[in-house]
């Protein structure tokens, strides 16, 4: 019966199609009621033609390719853009009456119907553009992520051939035979991973569409049929009869030569192949200047940003489909000096284990210039520790890890609130207090009551002095003075004044709003810690931090980018008063080893977690701001012992470890560049508001010295002494400054030494 049926139908056919027309017909046939009269009735005449997946590029800021990204490997190209030998080998091979056919080859159909009939199968017979059709109609259902509608444009049955013909037809008379040959040799599959000729010919011979010759363009027209089992890389032989055979038909119909056909035959596959690698994901990227982890983190910045998509799954799809061109903030040169200033310190394998890490933030903008660790990127698992897909720069949702101890670097964000709530730089206070019961209440507004208060003492190491300044404090990077300047502020001030300035837990641990905070005991990222120091280079100005400069859709059209990523966060004055202290940090403190080269001028903190389980470095010229980290990944572990080639046997320190790695990357970063120096602060938080200096004329030392200190002041006794009639010897004659000066100043007092001398008395001028 499926013998005589087929007949039958091709009896119809042979007749109807020639006009176009068949299709009623064949629905009317005994064959086509098993297919459905009503189904190919409701079959759309016109193919809505769909968006095709095309890969995303991720370029540097000068323009290299860094890597790209793709569901199907794709480069869309026009016609025009494809050699006359590709378009005339898969003519020859699939479809020799391409120029001439409606849409459908009758001839072919007729054939390939009595064919079917013996078998018992539907199969052959496809023209270029039913195949165009029915790879559109597959496309379209799996962007949409219908299954159904994939299995009705793949299934073996005579209804979705006259579905592809019906739309072949009237696809032929919308757009034209060109468009159709374009659409085809872009959407159709040439290798296993390969869609359109222009990512066929990039692969397997490292050209373009436009100059593929003809056993080029050969061997890539035979895969189509099988493209896994015809791949020229891995199946030479397979290919060969099939590329000849496409050889064979450019011949027959005159496209090349005889000569041309022999020399192609007798071309090795193999030979004729220049395998090319694309540069796909962000392992391609570690390949340029050790750029894998930047490139993870432009990816995970299109995950998290709405400009992209509503949804983490949108956002996915439109860098995987959508022919994007991404080009990004990374400047490849500073990336090298950040590679360089790493590897010489901890190298990539050192023997210690020692994971190190540097980001560089452009204080006004955000962008972020270099992002680097001693480590190699990779997407995949390894025993290798050198490999890793953790960015160790990055917060946890952007691909980082879950943060680390900052140690004494959070200090400069106590001093931005100890200044933003009036006080000054060389404000005096006393810093001696090295312990804290758990009956001292310290404010903290945002926690019930208002106040907090330890459940156990607080001991603190290092950093007392009864007499201090923030600035010395800074300067020697003291603990318990620092404690000291915390208990006058609101614990929650400062939180909320990291957070400002962008640093907030990097894991998933909550903040923990404690004195310790001061100390540096909440877990951050490095990238979070260059932003907010940049703030702090810029006058104030927060910029979040972002590797992506712009993005070009497939049409070269701009994708709108949230434009409120800076914003003032920081009176202009206080960032400077911030910048002033921590020069002193590395002109004269803890940080001397950061010192630039040529007297340029930086800025910057040391920091070291307790018992040396993290060792940091943040710092910064007008131009740049750079955070380096040193520890141990996934582990609490002593920096100790001999790391990169040096002895810490004592424990590393940031001044040690991490400050030398600023050097290194800023000398050779900032070269060229203008030398810049940062702007003054005002006086009043250099020195304080000028008020009433307490007169202690006439007192003792000790009791001038108590009343000084109470009003904020510090005392001072000079060596000399002043003669005075109205104070007696002993007490206080002379003080500098009185009336008024500025808080926390230095009161010089000098004592009396009573009255001055008698004056000699006149010579005798009597006569003898």
């Amino acid at each position: 019966m499926v013998g005589l049926a087929g007949f039958l139908v091709v009896s119809v056919a042979c007749g109807i199609l020639a006009s176009a027309l068949f299709i009623p017909v064949i629905a009317a046939s005994s064959v086509a009621a098993d297919t459905g009269t009503k189904a190919l009735e409701a079959v759309p005449a016109e193919l809505e033609i769909p968006k095709l997946s095309e890969k995303s590029y991720i370029y540097a800021a000068d323009g290299t390719l860094l890597a790209t990204f793709y569901d199907q490997n794709r480069v869309i190209v026009e016609l025009k853009d494809i050699s006359p030998a590709m378009q005339n080998a898969v003519i020859a091979l699939e479809d020799r009456r391409f120029w001439t056919h409606s849409g459908v080859d009758v001839q072919g159909m007729a054939r390939a119907f009595i064919n079917n009939s013996v078998d018992g199968e539907v199969q052959g017979a496809s023209t270029l553009t039913q195949q165009f059709v029915k790879n559109s109609l597959i496309q379209q259902a799996a962007l949409e992520g219908d299954q159904a509608a994939i299995a009705a444009a793949t299934d073996h049955s005579y209804g979705r051939k006259l579905r592809e013909a019906k739309m072949a037809v009237e696809l032929e008379k919308t757009v034209g035979k060109e468009k159709v040959l374009e659409g085809y040799l872009n959407i159709a599959q040439f290798g296993p991973s390969l869609y359109g000729v222009e990512a066929a010919a990039n692969y397997y011979f490292g050209v373009t569409a436009a100059e593929l010759t003809a056993v080029q363009a050969a061997t890539i027209a035979a895969v189509t049929q099988t493209p896994n089992g015809l791949d020229p890389e891995n199946y030479p032989a397979e290919n060969k009869p099939r590329r000849d055979a496409a050889l064979a038909a450019m011949l027959r119909d005159k496209y090349i030569t005889q000569a041309e056909y022999d020399e192609a035959v007798a071309t090795d596959v193999t030979e004729s192949l220049n395998i090319t690698q694309p540069g796909s994901s962000c392992e391609a990227a570690d390949a340029v200047v050790r750029s894998g982890f930047f490139c993870d983190y432009v990816v995970a910045e299109i995950r998290e940003s709405a400009a992209f998509g509503e949804t983490p799954e949108e956002r996915n799809a439109l860098l995987q489909r959508s022919g994007l061109h991404i080009y990004t903030t990374i400047d490849l040169t500073w990336q090298q000096a950040a590679i360089d200033a790493i590897e010489d310190t901890v190298p990539t394998g050192d023997e210690s284990g020692v994971a190190q890490a540097l980001t560089a933030v452009e204080p006004g903008t955000g962008k972020i210039k270099a992002m680097a660790e001693n480590r190699y990127y990779t997407i995949g698992t390894t025993d290798d520790a050198t490999w890793t897909a953790i960015n160790y720069n990055a917060d946890l949702k952007y691909g980082g890890s879950s943060g680390f101890q900052p140690g004494s670097t959070f200090k400069p964000f106590v001093l931005a609130t100890w200044l933003n709530a009036g006080h000054a730089l060389r404000e005096t206070f006393d810093g001696s207090k090295t312990t804290y019961q758990p009956n001292d209440p310290w404010a903290a507004k945002c926690l019930e009551g208002g106040q907090l208060r330890l459940d156990k003492p607080w001991n603190i190491r290092g950093g007392a002095a009864k007499n201090n300044t923030a600035l010395a404090a800074t300067t020697r990077s003291m603990n318990a003075s620092y404690a000291a300047m915390e208990k006058k502020l609101d614990l929650c001030d400062v939180r909320d004044m990291a957070a400002a300035l962008g640093v907030t837990s990097s894991g998933e641990k909550e903040w923990e709003v404690l004195p310790a905070q001061v100390l540096g005991i909440n877990i951050v990222s490095p990238l979070a810690m260059a932003g907010a120091y940049a703030t702090f280079a810029s006058g104030g100005i927060y910029c979040r931090p972002t590797a992506i400069e712009s993005v070009k859709d497939a049409d070269g059209n701009d994708i709108a980018l949230p434009d409120d990523r800076c914003q003032r966060v920081l009176d202009e004055g206080v960032a400077n008063a911030v910048s002033y202290a921590l020069k002193t940090v590395v002109t004269g403190g803890t940080g001397t080893a950061a010192r630039l080269a040529g007297g340029r001028e930086a800025a910057g903190k040391t920091g070291t977690t307790d018992d040396s389980y993290a060792a940091w470095f943040c710092g910064y010229t007008k131009q740049l701001a750079v955070a380096i980290w040193a520890g141990y990944p996934g582990e609490q572990k002593v920096l100790k012992g001999k790391i990169g080639g040096r002895n810490y046997w004592g424990g590393a320190f940031g001044g040690q470890l991490s400050a030398p790695v600023f050097k290194s990357f800023m000398d050779s970063a900032m070269d060229g560049l203008e030398k810049l120096s940062f702007d003054d602060p005002p006086t009043t938080l250099l020195y304080g508001k000028r008020i009433r200096v307490p007169s202690v004329l006439g007192m003792d030392p000790k009791s001038a010295k108590k009343k000084l200190e109470a009003e904020g002041f510090r005392f001072e006794l000079s060596d000399e002494t002043a003669y005075s009639d109205r104070y007696q010897a002993g007490t206080i004659a002379e003080q500098d400054p009185s009336g008024s000066g500025y808080g926390g100043a230095t009161v010089t007092v000098k004592l009396s030494a009573g009255p001055p001398p008698s004056s000699e008395p006149p010579p005798d001028e009597g006569g003898g």
